[in-house]
């Protein structure tokens, strides 16, 4: 069984366990103040919480999900999501010095990088190569959402 998440819209956890635990909810975030929602805004299902199993006659917790950043039921950017793709963009394009081949892939190239697909590779590097430049500009905010591919590439030699 599984309880539903809630988060905040800049995407800090909430609790887990929305529905069993429901002294845990809050209507705005402690850490910055955003509003917090425990469904997708795109179809509304459900953010997906703990994982309680049932052993010896009770439920015992199995998993606690970190924050998910795409919907399970509508694959959606979830709002902490979309902020996040949306201002690394906006830095690379203000801060980064970009050629005009990397303006035209830039984009792309975030989101590919945010969602680990096959193009994810060649994404990363195309990144990791305006901050070898000498600028690390939006290197934080891309480790933060990068997959574990891009990160790789990004702390590699």
């Amino acid at each position: 069984m599984y309880d539903v998440q809630q988060v905040c819209e800049n995407g800090h956890k909430i609790t887990g366990c929305y529905s069993t635990r429901p002294q845990d909810q809050q209507k705005f975030c402690k850490k910055c103040g955003a509003n917090t929602i425990i469904a997708c805004p795109n179809c509304d299902g459900g953010i997906q919480g703990d994982r309680f199993e049932r052993r010896r006659n009770r439920l015992e917790l199995v998993d606690s999900p970190d924050v998910p950043s795409y919907c399970a039921n509508c694959g959606k950017p979830y709002p902490w999501t979309q902020h996040k793709i949306a201002t690394a963009i906006q830095i690379f394009v203000e801060f980064g010095d970009l050629n005009e081949e990397e303006k035209e892939t830039i984009s792309q190239d975030i989101e590919n990088i945010a969602k680990d697909v096959p193009e994810t590779e060649l994404s990363a590097r195309r990144i990791k190569r305006i901050w070898e430049r000498g600028k690390s500009v939006g290197y934080e905010i891309m480790m933060e959402f990068a997959s574990r591919t891009a990160a790789k590439i990004f702390k590699g030699p």
